[in-house]
């Protein structure tokens, strides 16, 4: 594609210019509607409000039922519904009941429950704020209690074994995964360049298919691309865990202070009192324990103050050369 001209440059000055102009009239009448709405004594109805960034393209849309001055630029909002956009050109849509806006500050607030919908997760919780960061490209969205995420990926097991990894790797799924997460709270952020991240806090549960990780708090990295069709797809790229970290999966439980998973290159870390338990090979501990999906090993970091510890399942059972057995003792 060739550079803009400069006269191609200076109309988009210009078209810039405009949108601003064009803004603060729009901020200004608001006032005027509110005097010659109906049903509402000092309000507007059915109100559609754009912002636009320093390039000229939509930032945020808000529309809304009703909308009343309250002082200044903030605004109580009825039926608020928020889009918001990125440079990757997502756009992710809050729902509310009511909340109250600044519009000058990019803000937002409100105690009643608000639903989150993109493309590839719906989420939603309770005393909820919102912040728009101009200068980082992104949407900031806060709830203080009834956390809940549900992504339309799955998370799969890191520390599966070989042949369990090639028959899943053989016989792939058609229909479309799903991850569910609860917490007391979460903050979630829609990133400049696309994608997503979220961080939880209290009581964090996130369990999917084949895998269930329990924590006090964790931080989760979604990958979002569009295929050549268009579609939007997203994949969960790295959960990172802390705080009584517990990680169950069929047969084999994983504990430890912290937890790193490298969901596509399938690596994870357990730091902390590092414990693994398999009902067919036993229970290893240690300071930190590597997991490897690819060869289905947990292999375990010691140091000078922590040395590796190995427990083998049914050693009773396993007769050694040498040994009598009780039964043996007594005749």
């Amino acid at each position: 594609m060739s550079p803009p001209s400069s006269r191609g440059l200076e109309s988009l000055n210009i078209l810039s210019l405009g949108m601003l102009a064009l803004w603060g009239i729009f901020s200004n009448s608001i006032q005027s509607l509110a005097a010659e709405n109906t049903g509402f004594s000092h309000g507007a109805t059915n109100v559609t409000i754009p912002n636009f960034g320093a390039d000229g393209k939509i930032s945020w849309e808000l529309e809304a039922e009703e909308i009343l001055l309250e002082e200044s630029s903030i605004y109580q909002v009825k039926e608020p519904s928020l889009k918001m956009m990125t440079d990757a050109e997502t756009i992710t849509k809050a729902s509310s009941q009511a909340g109250v806006f600044d519009l000058n500050q990019g803000s937002a607030y409100g105690g009643s429950t608000l639903k989150i919908l993109g493309d590839i997760f719906h989420a939603q919780g309770s005393q909820w704020s919102w912040q728009e960061f101009p200068a980082e490209g992104k949407h900031h969205l806060t709830f203080a209690s009834d956390a809940y995420v549900h992504f339309q990926t799955g998370l799969n097991p890191v520390l599966a074994k070989p042949d369990r990894v090639e028959k899943k790797t053989s016989t792939m799924k058609k229909e479309i995964e799903s991850t569910q997460v609860t917490a007391d709270e979460m903050e979630f952020f829609a990133m400049k360049k696309g994608g997503y991240r979220f961080i939880l806090d209290g009581n964090v549960s996130i369990q999917s298919e084949s895998l269930k990780i329990e924590c006090m708090e964790m931080e989760i990295l979604m990958e979002q691309d569009r295929n050549q069709s268009g579609r939007s797809y997203g994949r969960i790229a790295e959960v990172r865990a802390k705080g009584e970290v517990k990680m169950r999966q069929t047969a084999r439980v994983c504990m430890a202070d912290s937890l790193i998973l490298d969901t596509i290159n399938g690596k994870g870390l357990l730091t902390g009192n590092a414990r693994v338990e398999d009902a067919e090979w036993g229970v290893v501990t240690g300071e930190k324990v590597e997991l490897d999906r690819e060869s289905g090993k947990a292999r375990v970091l010691g140091d000078k103050d922590s040395r590796p510890r190995l427990e083998l399942p049914n050693l009773g059972k396993i007769k050694l050369p040498g040994f009598k057995s009780d039964n043996q003792d007594s005749k």
